[in-house]
């Protein structure tokens, strides 16, 4: 007798499929409602299959209200399973490119493997998602986890959309095989500790950009800082590639990685560290996330912290904390209205050959403009749409 792949859960939103070879291909269906949902589930099953060959496999799904890119996705990876030689589904996915110096304020991360915190991900405001498939994966669950990612990638319309993948040496090659299937906007790579590890990276997603038809260079990458050889790197790895357009920090991993407590001096040099060469670089600075979720004052604090070393943005490991840093890198009123008078008052000086002026006994230099012109453009951004 064959043997029988089971992938999934009973848990909400999530379902069971248990998939055998058989002579002929099968399906069967459980759901509470035969009636309501019966046919459509098995539609749903019957376009996974023919979408994998049409494989002479016996399919039982046990349905706990997924919805259908979570069924296809357990169907493919039972079917596969059960199954070695079938081609994967090559779902894709048509997705606008972003500019480099889009808004990310927020990154939220997402664990690849669960279901019932994927769905609706993409709702909370972030600037930008990020799919986990290295840390908050369990290795027996890296190839479903994978699957799941790539299909969800091509269900759902992200404004911005980025998968950590795991790295390269271990499962990374794995993990790009499926999900840049349905060309996401960027790739993270975790724990980059040098302008090698970023080149090899790139020189995998231009393979991959030619295969799929991607467009090249297309696919960003946001390198993930978070060991003290890391840190001591910075600089190269931040001007390693044109497709790094943002460096985040991995606090966790770096205090444990140096032996220390975390704390805000204990990461002020790596903090430091990291916003001098993204800034070398031209590219952006995001912080670490800050892991208790129900202290919103410290969430606050901690970013007001970053925000002034120079960091543009923050992780989240939670919807909730979306809006607490956004209200954070958020300019108020006051400091608008200074900004649209500094650079009116600046451009009044440039066309009457004007050297230097001030505003309220201040002079007003290059850097000061400089911050005055950043300001307007993210209120600008915000008033087209952005939080």
């Amino acid at each position: 007798m064959s043997e029988q792949f089971v992938i999934g859960s009973a848990s909400k939103g999530d379902c069971l499929v248990r998939a055998t070879q058989a002579g002929e291909a099968a399906i069967k269906i459980e759901t509470g409602n035969e009636n309501l949902f019966a046919k459509g589930l098995h539609a749903v099953v019957e376009e996974a299959l023919a979408a994998l060959g049409s494989p002479k496999v016996s399919v039982d799904v046990e349905e706990h209200g997924a919805i259908d890119y979570v069924i296809q996705a357990r169907v493919e990876a039972a079917v596969r399973s059960a199954l070695p030689d079938v081609v994967p589904w090559k779902t894709g996915a048509t997705r606008p490119r972003n500019s480099r110096d889009r808004l990310r304020r927020t990154r939220l991360y997402a664990p690849g493997s669960n279901p019932r915190l994927l769905v609706g991900i993409e709702l909370h405001g972030a600037d930008c998602v990020l799919l986990d498939l290295e840390d908050s994966v369990p290795l027996a669950e890296k190839f479903v986890a994978r699957i799941l990612v790539k299909h969800l990638l091509a269900a759902v319309d992200f404004s911005e959309v980025w998968v950590r993948i795991n790295p390269l040496v271990t499962y990374g090659r794995d993990d790009l095989a499926e999900v840049m299937l349905p060309a996401p906007h960027g790739i993270c790579l975790p724990k980059a500790e040098s302008a090698a590890d970023v080149v090899e990276l790139a020189a995998e997603l231009t393979r991959l950009e030619k295969d799929l038809g991607i467009a090249l260079g297309s696919t960003f990458i946001m390198p993930i800082i978070e060991t003290g050889k890391g840190v001591l790197h910075a600089e190269q790895i931040a001007s390693a590639s044109e497709r790094v357009v943002i460096i985040a920090f991995g606090a966790e991993d770096y205090t444990r990685d140096v032996g220390a407590r975390r704390t805000q001096d204990a990461l002020l040099y790596a903090r430091s560290r990291i916003v001098a060469a993204c800034a070398s670089a031209g590219v952006q600075a995001s912080d670490t996330v800050y892991a208790d979720v129900g202290d919103e004052e410290g969430l606050i604090a901690e970013t007001e912290h970053i925000r002034d070393l120079g960091f543009v943005g923050k992780g989240a490991i939670n919807p909730r904390q979306v809006e607490p840093i956004h209200s954070v890198f958020r300019p108020t009123d006051e400091e608008i209205d200074m900004a649209r008078k500094i650079v009116a008052v600046a451009q009044e000086a440039e066309e009457k050959g004007i050297g230097a002026v001030a505003i309220g006994g201040k002079m007003i230099d290059k850097p000061v403009l400089e911050r005055a012109k950043r300001t307007i453009a993210l209120a600008d951004l915000m008033e087209g749409g952005w939080r």
